[in-house]
């Protein structure tokens, strides 16, 4: 239920980075019918008021997501299974990939590893020392690696969806972040591992385009 909750805040951000991504593209205009908010991100006005710049948003998934890391027992097992690694693992990948697009919308940002849970905590944080991509991507790199063989967890039918589809794969996570850390021969490794990987093998689609 708590990696369903991120998931669900997740949701606020998801339709705003494709448009941050996509908006802006040089093959990309707006219509007459654009709101005014969409008409001045396409413009790169990208500041003030704008509904899309909600930076509060990136911050309220971290939070949860550090909070959860700082409280769910990686030791519990039950018949020699660990019960939360799976989960725990998951929810790391959450907190890279929206440091990431955070990254890539404001440039430099407080990078915050712990949960927050005052007012006075917040405004502290916000305070400290800013950390551009670069750096966030070679933290979030360290941190993902050593999870990478962990499964995905099984939640079974959601909304009659594979929950797999909820996931963030993680050697292409941890392939886009090489990348923005400039460490290109890593990055075309983990993008290899994760189209080649035969436990979980990318399924090509047959259909053809129209």
């Amino acid at each position: 239920y708590s990696v369903m909750g991120i998931i669900n805040k997740m949701q606020i951000i998801a339709d705003r980075i494709v448009l941050l991504g996509e908006v802006r593209g040089d093959l990309v205009q707006t219509t007459y019918a654009a709101n005014s908010d969409l008409k001045a991100l396409s413009a790169f006005q990208f500041e003030g008021n704008n509904r899309y710049n909600q930076i509060s948003d990136y911050y309220a998934v971290i939070n949860n997501c550090n909070y959860y890391l700082a409280h769910i027992d990686t030791a519990m097992e039950r018949r020699g299974r660990n019960l939360f690694m799976r989960e725990y693992a998951v929810v790391k990948s959450y907190r890279a990939w929206t440091y990431l697009q955070l990254a890539q919308a404001y440039g430099e940002v407080p990078l915050i590893l712990k949960p927050l849970m005052t007012e006075k905590d917040a405004r502290e944080a916000m305070h400290q020392r800013y950390a551009d991509i670069q750096e966030i991507c070679n933290t979030f790199i360290d941190d993902l690696t050593p999870y990478v063989g962990v499964n995905l967890p099984d939640f079974g039918s959601v909304n009659n969806m594979n929950p797999k589809d909820f996931f963030i794969p993680m050697r292409a996570l941890l392939g886009d972040l090489c990348l923005w850390a400039g460490r290109y021969q890593e990055a075309a490794r983990w993008y290899h591992d994760y189209l080649t990987d035969k436990y979980e093998p990318i399924e090509m689609s047959t259909q053809s385009i129209h």
